[in-house]
């Protein structure tokens, strides 16, 4: 069979404009998959700056990046795009995903966010290079579970990731968001994203980009 006629074939994300289908038959009806101890949360440690805002890196040398002090999607955050730190967990995380939705992906690109009591991400859905999805959550300190929101097709579901669990999903396709962290001292949550896109989908020319 045809890639087209099996696209055809396997059922769609509702609002997805390009076609996604993989050999998880959860994935595939919901959007997005809940993954229990997806990685060790200890290789994810890289305390963040104290300076908050944007930091791009271009090449492997952790002390050559570029700051911005506006993070445009959540204001009073730390982002970090392409942090040295976190290369080859993008690629050991792919190779995870791979075996759990039975397709090959490439790797985009990927960034880690701090958020920081009342910060709070708006409901989205994001650009081509982020094709499929991981969200993993390294650390934090509040004191109640701070849910990431995925509206799937069959509802608004609130996941809860402990530290060293990711939520897999559509990137394109269904759109999330996180209301506003308990205010209080010194909360902090850490987390990072990993973009992917299929090597034989619509989306393959987004393959090795570099992000915003």
């Amino acid at each position: 069979m045809e890639i087209d006629e099996l696209f055809n074939t396997y059922a769609n994300v509702k609002g997805d404009t390009t076609p996604c289908w993989t050999h998880n038959s959860e994935f595939d009806e919901n959007g997005f998959l809940y993954l229990k101890d997806l990685y060790d949360p200890d290789k994810l440690q890289c305390p963040p700056p104290e300076k908050r805002g944007l930091y791009k890196w271009m090449g492997k040398n952790v002390d050559e990046f570029i700051y911005n002090e506006t993070e445009n999607q959540v204001n009073g955050s730390i982002a970090r795009y392409w942090h040295p730190h976190y290369r080859q967990a993008h690629t050991d995380i792919r190779n995870i995903i791979e075996n759990k939705i039975g397709r090959k992906l490439y790797n985009t690109y990927y960034f880690d966010r701090t958020y920081f009591s009342g910060n709070y991400l708006s409901k989205h859905v994001d650009r081509g290079a982020c094709e499929i999805s991981v969200s993993i959550h390294i650390s934090s300190n509040i004191n109640e579970h701070w849910p990431i929101f995925m509206e799937s097709p069959n509802g608004q579901v609130g996941v809860i990731l402990d530290p060293g669990d990711g939520v897999l999903y559509k990137g394109c396709a269904i759109p999330h968001w996180r209301d506003a962290m308990i205010t209080g001292e010194n909360f902090y949550y850490h987390q990072i994203f990993f973009h992917y896109v299929l090597q034989d989908g619509y989306k393959a020319q987004f393959a090795f980009d570099r992000g915003h």
